[in-house]
C-alpha cells in the first residue's frame, strides 16, 4: 500500500540524508530511497542542521527565496560566476559586494 503524502516542502541534499537516516532506523529503505540516499551523501558538503541554518541566513540576509537558497546550499558555489547562475531567477539584482558576502557566508561553513 502506498504511503500517504502528509506535506511537501523543498529540502536540501544534507536534509535528505538526515530524513533518510531517520527513516532507515524505523524501517528498511526501498531501492530508489537507497539510491537517493547514496547520491545525497556523496553530494552533501554540510550536515542537515548546518544546511538549514545557512538556508535561513541566505533568505533573511539576502532576501532569497527558499528554493534559490536551497540550490545554492546544495551546490556551494565557490566563485561569483558560479553563484550568478543560481541568482538568475532571483527577484532582484545583486551587487558584487553582496555576491562576495554570500560567498563568504558559504565559505565560513
Amino acid at each position: 500500500m502506498p504511503k500517504e503524502i502528509i506535506s511537501k516542502k523543498p529540502v536540501s541534499l544534507p536534509e535528505v540524508v538526515t530524513i533518510f537516516n531517520k527513516r532507515k532506523k524505523t524501517g528498511e529503505l526501498d531501492y530508489l530511497q537507497k539510491v537517493a540516499l547514496d547520491h545525497a551523501q556523496k553530494s552533501s558538503k554540510l550536515t542537515g542542521k548546518q544546511a538549514r541554518t545557512l538556508i535561513i541566513k541566505l533568505m533573511k540576509e539576502f532576501e532569497l527565496s527558499e528554493q534559490i537558497a536551497i540550490y545554492i546550499v546544495n551546490f556551494m558555489p565557490e566563485t561569483i560566476d558560479e553563484l550568478r547562475v543560481f541568482l538568475q531567477d532571483a527577484s532582484r539584482v545583486y551587487s558584487t559586494d553582496e555576491l562576495q558576502k554570500i560567498l563568504g557566508l558559504l565559505k565560513s561553513k
